[in-house]
């Protein structure tokens, strides 16, 4: 699940906080002389927070704390160390912020952080209004409820308070809150399903379920991976067992020892033992988990076909279909290798 992520600022509009301020009021006046990243260096309630961005920042993509102590100006919404407590206590991969030192971690680490800040404007409490959306850093939105206090609204049912408002720096202004903020996109990563459940799920891939399964493959394709599949349909597997002629009507038929090696072998040649998104996917031959036997990528406009060993195409039907361990490709053929 190795997520590529890059630090694009996104801009708040200050429409609606202008029309809610004096028409002399420019915004909040910074007069502290540290920046943000100084005063939570300081703020012992905030140590959990620095040391997320100190390891997010060891990620190739992250450059948090240089960005925070840059001129800005940022709102931040800051959790307290408390906050992630509780959040650790919710995910069952991960138990203290030192699970996150993976790639995988790293990269989700550092989507969470940045959708904790909003870039282009320092804004108080007072100049927030109730229902209003704000898009963050990492790019979706949180919305601001005044129903009883100031509150911030993430993907999950359940709000951030703001304990602590208005600390004003020298290039932007935070607020603490008791909750770390969950965007929709690592709610999916979380919730992800493996390559297994994914396939399992899908009833127009039942029969590379029970391929799988036949095949002893099941605990492969359920490990850390990451794995790219491309998953062939009911109805490739069928075109397959037509042109292989009357002994073979069904997966049952696969009995011998040599046979299960053989429907292995062919599961295996489906796999590429890396995460591949078809945007990634280029006219080259990559080798798959079938050990020194490769695959073609063929590209014709938009659009992408796999060519196996003996020469014939297979259509991407689904691209990008997102597992926990990797990513799968549905596709209208069986491919095959030499």
């Amino acid at each position: 699940m190795k997520t590529t992520l890059k630090y694009v600022l996104a801009f708040f509009s200050l429409v609606l906080i202008v029309a809610s301020c004096d028409s002399d009021d420019d915004g909040v006046e910074m007069t502290a002389d540290q920046n943000i990243v100084e005063i939570a260096q300081q703020t012992s309630e905030l140590s959990n927070l620095v040391a997320a961005l100190t390891l997010a920042d060891s990620g190739t993509d992250s450059n948090l704390i240089a960005t925070l102590s840059g001129d800005g100006p940022f709102t931040v919404f800051a959790p307290t160390n408390q906050a992630f407590v509780d959040l650790l206590a919710q995910l069952d991969d991960y138990n203290s912020l030192s699970d996150f030192d993976t790639d995988e971690g790293k990269a989700m680490l550092t989507t969470i952080l940045q959708y904790h800040v909003v870039a282009g404007a320092a804004v108080s409490s007072s100049a927030l209004i109730d229902n209003q959306e704000i898009t963050t850093v990492q790019g979706e939105t949180v919305m601001i409820d005044l129903t009883d206090g100031v509150y911030i609204e993430d993907a999950t049912e359940v709000s951030a308070m703001v304990t602590t408002a208005d600390i004003e720096a020298s290039n932007g202004i935070i607020h603490i809150i008791d909750k770390i903020l969950l965007p929709q996109e690592i709610i999916d990563m979380i919730n992800a399903e493996t390559l297994v459940e994914l396939v399992s799920g899908n009833d127009d891939l039942s029969i590379l379920e029970a391929a799988v399964i036949k095949a002893d493959l099941v605990d492969t394709l359920n490990s850390d991976g990451p794995f790219t599949v491309f998953a062939p349909t009911n109805d490739a597997f069928a075109a397959l067992l037509d042109e292989l002629g009357d002994d073979y009507n069904s997966l049952d038929d696969f009995d011998t020892d040599e046979e299960m090696a053989l429907l292995k072998n062919i599961l295996l040649y489906h796999v590429i033992p890396s995460e591949i998104y078809a945007a990634d996917l280029t006219e080259t031959s990559v080798e798959t988990a079938y050990a020194g036997n490769n695959v073609s990528v063929v590209a014709s406009g938009s659009s992408f076909v796999i060519q196996d060993a003996t020469g014939e195409n297979a259509n991407i039907l689904a691209a990008d279909v997102m597992a926990s361990n990797g990513v799968a490709h549905v596709i209208d053929r069986v491919l095959l290798p030499n």
